[in-house]
């Protein structure tokens, strides 16, 4: 679901559980590589959003809530789009766990929701 807020660049995100009892689903975004930037998941054109070598930005891992999520597409703040593979989403997931990037809270929150 790429997310256009009104003061941040659009990014891909990739939404890596169902919503919680709490409404809650955890998601990450994708950002353009750079050397300096988390390589655990590296992607290239081929996904029909990726049109240059990008890195999932985990140290971004974040929680929303499907209510923000619902009020940010009516308000065309975020779109939609069709999903990942689930070769890519395991792939992704799996990212997360190893990263020495990501919030430690969003590791174990993932580790919850699939294991």
């Amino acid at each position: 679901m790429p997310l256009g807020l009104p003061d941040r660049k659009e990014h891909l995100w990739f939404v890596l559980t169902d919503p919680d009892l709490e409404k809650n689903f955890l998601a990450v975004n994708l950002t353009s590589f750079e050397l300096f930037k988390d390589d655990t998941v590296v992607l290239t054109a081929g996904h029909p959003f990726i049109s240059k070598k990008s890195v999932i930005q985990y140290s971004d891992a974040r929680l929303f809530k499907t209510t923000d999520l619902d009020w940010m597409i009516d308000a065309a703040y975020a779109q939609a789009r069709e999903a990942c593979s689930p070769e890519l989403l395991k792939r992704i997931r799996e990212g997360l766990i190893i990263s020495d990037h990501a919030p430690q809270e969003m590791q174990e929150y993932l580790q919850r929701r699939i294991l």
